[in-house]
């Protein structure tokens, strides 16, 4: 990525390691039937030693004790599950920990598209240009479908614009092949407040959503702040990434007046299983071209692999974000606030940072220069260097969360690969069991080097 950004220079300081308290997992031990069976034997023993002194399994006294011991048994457990669905840590639910996200205003990432370059190719020049309608589909045998639009400078596509092989061409290689469909809703306007409409697909790619009120595009929003009723719409996601519009009250946010016409266009699709390798599409065809009496065969090939496709936030993803986004508060003011803030940035079409740091340098009137190097989430566990474009896209977007004297520099972090080679030493008594020892020694190596438990300068 060219910038104009000064050589790096000595460092006065790194962000710190991300640290977060731990909420250790509340568990009902102690609380159990045959704990509360015992428990309550003993006191009945202690407290009526002369009353009761049967305490044979077939006795309604034991009966009655032990139906005591289930009710405070299930009764335990439920408050302590209650307990830990209320925290971020301990959540198991996935619905309860949107709930969660909810209530503090952090939106999880959605699932995001997969996304390549492709060339339009036909065997002769035309003398009139050939239009190729804006997300014309193609799929792969196994019926992976990318559409193709127009490619802007940053390769993002141009959704509203058609392919075009200009006459006098044989191909266009501007083109950005994303994966998905798109759908369109129609809805009707009842003139009420607070209007939420549910769309009929997922789920629902990530700012993908676009909405037009009797033929006017709106504007999407995170939230109805400034109290100013604007053309704005927000989108709420559910635990399963299926997408509801919502619109304003007319304090915040315009209401569509009754019987106004509302479509939604949007895309579904997402995940990695759309990443492709290179040729992965190799197609033809037919367009009709006026003026003539035939249909014009066009190639389309993917000369780049399709990347950056992503699953959506999971649990795991919700419970380490987060406590990031409490922490840095939409602003940019340390080093770990650039750090966690760039952790959190997810692109549309270019990837998103998985792992990133900040330096700030010592060196007299650069300091106030801050060097923030990033790599790209590569699946779930991996990490690549990041695009040109996400990391344009990631400046731009620390642009209005920094403080105004800083100078930022987005850079390349560096990945080292290292071989880990592990000896496990199995007691003969135990070989009987080596593969099943063998796979549980993979599992845990495996979770040891999961992203989320990594950062930069951790040894």
């Amino acid at each position: 990525m060219t910038n104009n950004c000064p050589t790096l220079l000595q460092p006065l300081a790194q962000s710190d390691q991300a640290k977060a308290e731990t909420l250790v997992t509340l568990n009902y031990t102690n609380q159990d039937f045959a704990s509360l069976k015992t428990r309550l034997a003993l006191f009945v023993e202690q407290r009526f030693a002369n009353d009761f002194t049967d305490f044979f399994e077939s006795d309604l006294g034991v009966m009655l004790m032990e139906m005591w011991a289930f009710c405070a048994d299930m009764l335990s457990f439920k408050m302590d599950q209650l307990a830990n669905e209320t925290f971020i840590d301990t959540v198991a639910e996935l619905d309860n920990a949107f709930r969660i996200c909810k209530a503090v205003g952090f939106h999880p990432t959605p699932p995001i598209a997969s996304s390549a370059l492709f060339s339009a190719t036909i065997n002769s020049v035309l003398s009139i240009d050939l239009v190729i309608p804006a997300g014309f589909q193609i799929s792969t045998g196994g019926g992976l479908i990318y559409e193709l639009y127009p490619a802007d400078p940053l390769n993002n596509p141009n959704l509203d614009q058609d392919v075009i092989i200009p006459a006098g061409a044989f191909t266009n290689t501007a083109i950005v092949g994303i994966q998905g469909q798109t759908f369109i809703d129609s809805f009707t306007s009842t003139g009420q407040v607070n209007q939420t409409f549910t769309l009929n697909q997922g789920p629902v790619l990530f700012d993908s959503v676009r909405v037009d009120v009797n033929g006017t595009r709106w504007t999407q929003v995170d939230f109805f702040t400034d109290s100013q009723p604007r053309f704005e719409y927000r989108v709420e996601y559910d635990s399963s990434y299926n997408a509801s519009v919502i619109f304003g009250n007319s304090q915040a946010g315009y209401i569509p007046s009754q019987g106004s016409q509302i479509q939604v266009t949007y895309r579904v699709g997402g995940g990695s299983a759309g990443d492709i390798v290179t040729g992965a599409f190799n197609t033809q065809s037919g367009f009709v071209v006026p003026g003539f009496n035939v249909t014009v065969p066009v190639s389309f090939t993917n000369y780049t692999a399709g990347a950056n496709g992503y699953d959506g936030d999971t649990i795991d993803d919700i419970r380490r974000k987060l406590p990031a986004f409490n922490q840095v508060q939409n602003r940019a003011v340390t080093g770990q606030d650039y750090k966690l803030n760039a952790e959190l940035y997810a692109s549309p079409y270019n990837g998103q940072v998985g792992k990133a740091t900040a330096v700030l340098r010592n060196y007299g009137c650069a300091g106030n220069v801050v060097d923030l190097f990033v790599l790209a989430r590569n699946g779930i566990d991996g990490l690549v260097e990041a695009n040109d474009q996400l990391k344009i896209e990631l400046g731009d977007y620390m642009e209005n969360l920094k403080m105004i004297t800083d100078y930022l520099c987005v850079k390349d972090g560096v990945v080292l690969l290292v071989d880990t080679l592990v000896d496990l030493a199995i007691p003969k008594f135990y070989r009987k069991f080596s593969t099943q020892i063998q796979a549980q020694a993979q599992q845990l190596i495996t979770n040891f080097y999961q992203l989320a438990n990594w950062e930069y300068g951790q040894v």
